[in-house]
């Protein structure tokens, strides 16, 4: 592969291209960012990032799919409006506030630990009958991530009995009170 020495038509970084990529009306930019911020430059800012302000240039395609109406800059702030503190109408429905948060409600009625092994340092919580709109205390399972993976895996029947049998102690022991 014989290589030219070149310009970034963004940046003006000196790089190399492939001769075969030259002559074929590419290598024109150091990167795939350059590339992109070239064919972004003419772009108008039409929005604003949901978490820094940023000033970004989405499509109109782009902005008509968007479900919230919110757009970020990068993932770290998405990652930052995600959280529970952030912007409520990005969360999934489960992010609920106070006791609708299913982990709340589960730690409130079972021990924060996995059933099956006993983990309590990274407990996850399942919803039983697999609806996380049903958050009832008798619906969702305290197991750590290792075996809540294998519920939503091929390795299911593996704590499929455990868990049942769990289920049905607490709702007994439940109708008892």
């Amino acid at each position: 592969m014989t290589k030219i020495e070149k310009h970034c038509e963004f940046c003006s970084k000196s790089f190399l291209a492939e001769v075969k990529e030259v002559n074929r009306g590419n290598g024109k930019f150091c990167s795939l960012s350059c590339s992109s911020k070239s064919h972004k430059k003419d772009k108008v800012p039409n929005v604003e990032c949901g978490t820094c302000g940023e000033k970004l240039y989405r499509s109109k395609s782009v902005k008509e799919a968007s479900k919230s109406g919110f757009f970020f800059c990068d993932r770290e702030c998405r990652r930052k409006a995600q959280k529970l503190d952030g912007i409520k109408e990005i969360h999934p429905p489960h992010y609920g506030v106070g006791l609708k948060n299913y982990r709340s409600i589960c730690f409130r009625d079972h021990k924060k630990e996995c059933i099956i092994c006993g983990e309590d340092n990274i407990v996850a919580v399942h919803h039983y009958d697999h609806n996380h709109s049903n958050n009832d205390p008798g619906n969702l399972v305290p197991l750590c991530p290792t075996h809540h993976q294998y519920v939503h895996s091929s390795f299911s029947d593996l704590v499929k009995d455990k868990i049942d049998s769990y289920i049905s102690s607490f709702l007994s022991s439940r109708e008892s009170i």
